[in-house]
């Protein structure tokens, strides 16, 4: 097995334990463990941290950068918006008396999640749009060195 094998072989494992994790967590607050509000918070660390170990462990550089930074918080969100969606589906969980009131948040968050994925999304294509303009320009650049070296004449040797 090559030592890239290795790595995914790690890597998925760890996505595997940060998913049972996170399921574990939110089982026991549905069994009134512990209050549901701090299963919640904890699927947000759990993700958020997981992933970003994740990430790092994926990356060829042990420091951390915004791409990272980027895809654990998105990550952790996400989870935390399908634990909660899951909870208000599934259960008979409500944050409060009022319906309305849990309409309400479930709207606000899901109008929340739209936007980080968007500026994901975004963000990443703005990044990749810049790579490629910095490696055209080089590009240019090398063509135009090439071009000149070929009209600068010859010099003849006496």
């Amino acid at each position: 097995m090559t030592q890239q094998e290795r790595k995914w072989k790690k890597a998925f494992l760890m996505a595997i334990v940060i998913g049972v994790l996170d399921i574990l967590v939110l089982f026991l607050g549905t069994f009134e463990l512990f209050h549901i509000a701090w299963s919640v918070a904890s699927i947000g660390v759990i993700t958020f941290l997981g992933i970003l170990m994740l990430v790092n462990y994926l990356s060829v550089s042990d420091a951390f950068d915004k791409g990272e930074m980027r895809k654990a918080i998105t990550g952790s969100f996400v989870a935390v918006y399908f634990a909660l969606v899951s909870l208000l589906t599934f259960t008979d969980f409500s944050p409060s008396d009022n319906a309305e009131l849990a309409k309400t948040i479930i709207g606000h968050f899901t109008t929340l999640i739209e936007i980080i994925i968007v500026f994901y999304f975004a963000s990443s294509g703005v990044r990749e749009y810049f790579k490629f303009k910095e490696r055209r320009q080089k590009a240019k650049e090398e063509q135009k060195k090439r071009e000149e070296e070929q009209q600068q004449p010859v010099s003849e040797e006496k």
